[in-house]
């Protein structure tokens, strides 16, 4: 047993107050993670989730001690060399072909689980470790012994992490269940729960996170970036002198240092009356762009969503993203020289669709200047105030077919490159 009196040195790795945090610790020359709890029954629950994966002969870090210390329960665990989340490491720079091979590992443990009879109620790629070609599962808090509705409770927490899963590792051809009927449900509920996680992770952005800061008064409302510093009592001072991208009616774009910051105006009184009972445009940016983030799908990074307010009336609001280098899709594709160019930008705005198909994401206003290739070639969007994600087929089938029409009509009918991803029109 390790004696934790022992430990010298610790870091918080993560920690909800009032209830655990993990630590990065070293206790007897030995590197460990130690969890603390208040509350006996979540500590209790973690042991019991450890014990049911030794039982399956499940991989997880071995268990050094256990017990109460100073009105504390705490847990001390292996610390696994030079491990990543699997979530980190399907973010990486990994080729194609590693990200594969571990998602496949990660697929053969989940049916493993199945086999015993034990689910992970969190079962997210976080809680899965990849060091030297092995994964480990962790969070044993909310690992479950099955023992009624056997295969519909395992059925729902595969469909949960297939929603996690980056559609460029899948094709078209690839199949979860032989059977067509349990294939199809399977793909219902995939969406259901790509769509939950979506909409979670929105509210989220509306609320103070490890992620994201929150700050509200009768004066204000701000929601950032949490380690992003910037200052907005000087918001209006900074458009005089800054570079104008936009100067209209509804908003005004202007460039600040590495900003780009887009201010809604208030065009009339009908207007404000208006803009007080609907959802600003502004944080409808900040929150999809934030779950394009999530997902890995192309946008500029977004900063911060700045209200203006009197009282509970809304005011003046500004969404600031990252300022990148790019030129309008249009214009990039009629500056390329050779063929296999366009060919090349022909199967990445094919790509691009299939990923929104596959999200059932609606831009809601696809012209030139929304869509950008910066210097790295990749097709970036802009401009999420129409935007959403949509849980319906029918509606997303409707939407869609505007969508890509309006994209289409950024090019002259006559357009080669028109003739030529004009099959876009089938992606449906």
């Amino acid at each position: 047993m390790v004696d934790i009196s022992n430990i010298k040195s610790s870091k918080i790795l993560r920690e909800i107050p009032g209830k655990r945090r993990v630590v990065d610790a070293i206790i007897d020359g030995e590197k460990v993670i130690v969890k603390y709890f208040n509350k006996r029954s979540e500590y209790l629950k973690e042991l019991s989730g450890v014990l049911n994966f030794n039982e399956a002969d499940i991989p997880t870090p071995k268990v050094f001690s256990f017990g109460i210390i100073s009105n504390e329960y705490y847990i001390i665990f292996q610390k696994i060399d030079d491990a990543l989340t699997v979530d980190q490491f399907l973010n990486s720079n990994e080729n194609l072909r590693s990200k594969q091979a571990v998602l496949k590992k990660v697929l053969d443990l989940n049916k493993k689980m199945y086999e015993k009879n034990i689910i992970q109620l969190d079962n997210y790629f976080k809680n899965y470790l990849y060091s030297n070609g092995k994964i480990y599962l962790i969070d044993g808090g909310l690992v479950k012994k099955v023992r009624f509705f056997k295969f519909i409770r395992k059925f729902l927490n595969f469909s949960l992490i297939s929603s996690k899963i980056n559609p460029e590792f899948l094709s078209k051809k690839t199949r979860f269940y032989k059977n067509n009927f349990v294939e199809l449900l399977h793909k219902k509920f995939l969406d259901f729960y790509l769509y939950k996680g979506i909409t979670n992770f929105q509210k989220k952005t509306l609320r103070n996170s490890s992620q994201f800061e929150k700050k509200s008064s009768l004066n204000y409302l701000l929601l950032k970036q949490r380690n992003f510093n910037f200052d907005f009592n000087n918001i209006d001072n900074f458009l005089m002198n800054a570079e104008i991208i936009k100067n209209g009616n509804t908003c005004t774009v202007f460039r600040h240092e590495n900003l780009v910051i887009k201010r809604y105006n208030i065009k009339s009184v009908w207007h404000f009356i208006k803009t007080q009972f609907i959802k600003s445009r502004g944080k409808n940016s900040w929150q999809i762009s934030n779950a394009f983030q999530l997902q890995n799908l192309p946008c500029p990074k977004p900063f911060f969503y700045y209200e203006k307010r009197f009282f509970f009336l809304r005011l003046t609001s500004y969404f600031a993203m990252e300022r990148i280098n790019g030129e309008n899709i249009v214009s990039y594709q009629e500056s390329l020289q050779k063929n296999i160019q366009n060919e090349n930008l022909k199967k990445d705005i094919f790509k691009l669709f299939n990923t929104l198909k596959y999200y059932k994401f609606i831009h809601g206003d696809l012209k030139k200047t929304n869509i950008l290739v910066d210097n790295k070639m990749q097709i970036m969007m802009i401009d999420f105030d129409k935007s959403f994600f949509s849980m319906s087929q029918s509606i997303y089938n409707y939407k869609i077919k505007n969508q890509i029409a309006r994209f289409l009509s950024n090019w002259k009918n006559k357009s080669k490159f028109l003739t030529a991803i004009r099959s876009l029109e089938k992606i449906i």
